[in-house]
């Protein structure tokens, strides 16, 4: 486990000190890697002004061309604002990035750290809310052609078993078909935003979808749900179910502060829809059938 990080700094010339030259390839990806992981780490603080392009150029070993190149990314990202003569300042990414900062964030800190389990909580939750409200809407705006390319993508996640990160992009993909049979063009660029979460956090999404063989016939339920027509019924259906193997997830590896918080919730919805089944573990077929019709 690292050690924890030290307390962040708004002093440039401690900044300097904390960053070293950068490896030639890719220079200005790894640039820009170097300053996004320390701000969102927290190393460089919100707040901070970084120092001159001279003296950063310098310290991280590369031309000021290929710095302003890195700044500028960091600047589309939400992560530093920068002013004619006034220099680059660091920004709260919390006030200023979009949602595809969260597993920049994640890759950014250390797995041991607290932090790093509410992250990884905040997307379970935006998971959960946004596979819940897309089947919801998908329920009562689909066509039949959206079930047949439902009905394909499942079929495929079979072939997809062995290998975790081909099963997260299949099940990226069976969340695409349903967000494009809701309707709803903001949905699918918040779906964009965790395209890439299986090739930037290869390890944690092994340990999500570490029981795949059965989570196969949850995606014959979701599209009974969606064929159902009931929005209210499979949004309630599905919340209830992802609570539930959210909870038991984190208390299978080790998070039980973060379960017992999560398990309030998964009371809740237990007395409303009964038992939602648990992780990876799709609700029985027949029941949610039945309750989709």
């Amino acid at each position: 486990m690292k050690k924890q990080p030290p307390a962040a700094s708004t002093d440039p010339t401690e900044t300097l000190a904390a960053i070293g030259p950068v490896a030639r390839s890719s220079v200005v990806d790894a640039v820009s890697d170097r300053l996004r992981n320390e701000i969102l780490a927290g190393r460089i603080a919100a707040g901070s002004r970084l120092p001159s392009e001279r003296e950063l150029s310098l310290a991280l070993g590369v031309n000021r061309l290929t710095l302003r190149a890195a700044l500028a990314r960091l600047e589309a990202m939400g992560l530093v604002s920068t002013r004619h003569g006034s220099g680059t300042e660091v920004v709260s990414w919390r006030d200023r990035a979009g949602l595809d900062a969260l597993p920049m964030v994640m890759s950014s800190i250390d797995r041991g750290e607290p932090a790093w389990l509410e992250l990884l909580t905040s997307l379970l939750e935006v998971r959960r809310i946004l596979v819940s409200e897309a089947v919801a809407l998908a329920a009562e705006r689909h066509s039949e052609e959206d079930l047949v390319e439902m009905q394909r993508v499942a079929a495929e996640q079979v072939r997809n078993l062995p290998d975790p990160l081909a099963f997260a992009r299949g099940d990226l993909a069976m969340q695409r078909v349903i967000v494009r049979a809701a309707r709803n063009v903001g949905l699918e660029l918040i779906l964009n935003s965790f395209a890439r979460f299986p090739d930037e956090q290869p390890q944690a999404v092994a340990e999500l979808y570490d029981r795949r063989e059965e989570s196969v016939p949850f995606y014959d339920v979701l599209v009974e749900l969606v064929r159902g027509g009931d929005g209210e019924s499979a949004r309630r259906t599905l919340r209830a179910a992802f609570d539930a193997m959210d909870s038991d997830w984190l208390s299978r590896h080790g998070h039980t502060v973060a379960c017992k918080e999560l398990g309030k919730g998964r009371t809740k919805a237990k007395d409303e829809e009964g038992n939602p089944g648990s992780l990876g573990t799709a609700p029985k077929a027949s029941a949610r059938k039945s309750k989709a019709r």
